[in-house]
C-alpha cells in the first residue's frame, strides 16, 4: 500500500509516538498508513494552495505559503489526534470516583473483582466501559488483577487513571481490601476534582482579561493608530515649500542647513503590515498563555488562537473602515 511505503521514509521515533496516540484515541487504523495518510494529504494541501498564491502573487511568496501550510495542515491533524486523546483522557478523569465507588460496592455485595468489574462497565462510562470489560475478561482467562488492571491505562491517556491503578495494584499486591482501597481512592480523586474546579473558577477572571485585551483591546488601538499614520502621511505629501522659502526657513532656524521638509519615513502600508504580524504573535502567546493557567499545558491553549486571530483582525479592518468613513471626508479639506 502507498501510504505504508511513504511511511518508511518517516522516523521511527514519531512512528511510534504516532502508534501511542492511535491507541489512545481510539481510531481504528494501523500507524503507518495514518502516517503516509498524513503525509500526502498535508502535501495535497500545500501544493493546492501554494499554486493559487504563485498565480496571485509571486514565486517567492508561494515558496512561504507552501511552507506555511505544509506545517498547519500536518501540525492540525496531529492536534486533532492528540486532543481526541486528551479529550477521551479527561472524560475518564471526571467519572472515575464513580466508577471506583460502584466497583466497591459491587464487592462488598458480594462479587468477585472480574465480576464487579464487568457489572460496572456500564454504557454512560464511555470508553472506560470497554477497558473494563476487557480487564475482566482477562482475569477470567486467569491473568494477575494488577497486571490486567495495569493494562487499562495504556489505552486511556489519563495521569491520574494510571497512577490510581497503580496505587490499586500496589495496594492488591501488599495484601489490602480492595473494596476500601476502592473507596479511598474514590474519595481522594472527587476531592481532587473539586479542588481543580475552585482553582478554575478561581483564575477565570484572568483568563477573561487576557483573551478581552488580546481580541479586543489590542486590534482596536492599532487600528486607530494605523488609521493616524495614514492620515499624517496624506498630509505630509500635501505640503509644499519652493526653494526660496526653504532657504529663508534655514537662515532663520539655529539648525541652519539641517532643517529640511519634513517627510513620513514610515508608511501606512508598511504600518499595517506591521500590525498583521503583531496580531498574530499576540494572538499566539495569549492562546499559549490561556493554556498555561487554564490546565497547566500550552497545548490546551492553541484552540483558542484561531478564535483571537479572527476577532481580532476583524475589529481592526472594522475600526479603519469606521474611522474613514467618519473621519476621511473631513481630512480631506485640512
Amino acid at each position: 500500500m502507498i501510504y505504508r511505503r511513504i511511511s518508511a521514509f518517516l522516523p521511527k521515533p514519531f512512528i511510534e509516538w504516532l502508534a501511542r496516540e492511535i491507541e489512545f484515541s481510539g481510531v481504528s487504523v494501523e500507524e503507518k498508513s495514518f502516517a503516509g495518510f498524513l503525509v500526502l494529504f498535508s502535501l495535497a494541501i500545500s501544493s493546492s494552495t501554494a499554486l493559487i498564491a504563485y498565480s496571485l502573487i509571486d514565486l517567492s511568496f508561494a515558496l512561504v505559503i507552501f511552507v506555511a501550510a505544509l506545517v498547519l495542515s500536518m501540525g492540525g491533524l496531529l492536534f486533532w489526534l492528540n486532543q481526541v486523546a486528551e479529550s477521551k483522557g479527561k472524560f475518564v478523569e471526571k467519572i472515575l470516583p464513580d466508577v471506583l465507588q460502584l466497583i466497591a460496592s459491587n464487592i462488598k455485595a458480594g462479587l468477585t473483582t472480574e465480576r464487579s468489574l464487568f457489572v460496572s462497565a456500564r454504557p454512560e462510562f464511555g470508553p472506560l466501559t470497554v477497558e473494563l470489560k476487557t480487564a475482566s475478561k482477562n482475569i477470567i482467562a486467569g491473568e494477575r488483577i494488577e497486571r490486567a488492571l495495569l493494562g487499562i491505562p495504556k489505552k486511556i491517556k489519563s495521569k491520574i487513571l494510571e497512577r490510581t491503578l497503580w496505587l490499586l495494584s500496589e495496594g492488591i499486591k501488599n495484601g489490602g481490601q480492595i473494596a476500601d482501597l476502592l473507596l479511598e481512592l474514590g474519595n481522594d480523586l472527587r476531592e481532587e476534582n473539586t479542588v481543580k474546579a475552585e482553582i478554575k473558577s478561581n483564575i477565570s477572571m484572568y483568563i477573561i482579561l487576557i483573551f478581552i485585551a488580546a481580541a479586543f483591546g489590542a486590534p482596536l488601538l492599532f487600528g486607530v493608530s494605523s488609521f493616524i499614520v495614514g492620515i499624517l502621511e496624506d498630509q505630509m505629501g500635501n505640503v509644499s515649500i519652493d526653494a526660496d522659502s526653504l532657504k529663508s526657513m534655514q537662515r532663520g532656524s539655529p539648525l541652519g542647513n539641517m532643517m529640511g521638509v519634513p517627510t513620513a519615513s514610515v508608511g501606512e502600508e508598511f504600518v499595517v503590515f506591521f500590525v498583521g504580524v503583531c496580531i498574530v504573535i499576540t494572538a499566539i502567546f495569549a492562546g499559549l498563555t490561556i493554556g498555561v493557567i487554564n490546565s497547566g499545558k500550552e497545548k490546551d491553549g492553541i484552540k483558542y488562537i484561531p478564535l483571537v486571530l479572527l476577532i481580532s483582525f476583524v475589529l481592526f479592518y472594522l475600526v479603519r473602515a469606521v474611522l474613514e468613513v467618519v473621519f476621511g471626508s473631513l481630512f480631506l479639506y485640512l
